[in-house]
């Protein structure tokens, strides 16, 4: 299934409802429902791409947003299932929803953080990224010494540039065991230092009681 545009140019997108996916963040998934199957076989005829999105435990619907994620592995088994693997890209509010043939599609429309222009405010950010990137590097090293075969060391290669505040914020969140509603609520955020000062607050609490990253 390719991108498709609606007659107001919102563009539509095939959805997996399962839990929320960040920006950059990569997962596994085993697909085995029948209405899944088939929406998977028609993403990989197309772009690769569909929308990963939770429920909004507030309301007890499917949340207004999600994020697109790229199928970067797709693999058959004998039985009809498909092994996963996908990397999270864009956000997007879902404007309204419907089903089609048994799964969510969805009218989409993209968004970012808000820019920051001045540089002095970008100076901040990145520092604020590399406070970040210093306290979790720390706990990686030190969780790995305890366990090597935790596959954290991994995580921190593929970490992404402080130079690039937003991503990384991301990246941040990835390593935590956070509930959905934590979830929904930093990639709802438009502002990158909001979310990173959350992540800072989340890595001290973590660190602090010993906790271990995913």
């Amino acid at each position: 299934m390719d991108m498709k545009s609606s007659s107001d140019g919102k563009e539509i997108l095939p959805f997996f409802v399962m839990d929320f996916v960040m920006p950059s963040e990569k997962i596994a998934l085993n697909i085995f429902e029948p209405r899944y199957r088939l929406m998977v076989r028609r993403v990989m005829e197309g772009n690769h791409r569909m929308g990963m999105v939770g429920i909004d435990v507030q309301t007890g619907t499917i949340a207004d947003v999600a994020c697109e994620v790229e199928i970067t592995e797709c693999q058959p088994l004998p039985d009809g299932r498909f092994y996963l693997e996908i990397e999270g890209r864009r956000r997007c509010h879902l404007v309204k929803t419907w089903d089609q043939d048994g799964y969510r599609v969805g009218e989409v429309t993209w968004f970012k953080d808000k820019v920051v222009d001045d540089g002095a405010s970008l100076a901040e950010l990145r520092s604020t990224a590399e406070s970040a990137a210093n306290l979790a590097r720390l706990w990686i090293t030190e969780a790995s010494q305890r366990d090597s075969h935790n596959g954290l060391v991994d995580r921190l290669n593929e970490a992404p540039s402080t130079n690039d505040p937003e991503l990384f914020s991301f990246w941040v969140a990835t390593l935590l065991h956070l509930p959905s509603g934590e979830k929904l609520r930093l990639l709802r955020l438009t502002d990158t230092r909001e979310r990173l000062a959350q992540d800072l607050i989340f890595l001290r609490s973590w660190t602090s009681r010993g906790c271990r990253l995913q």
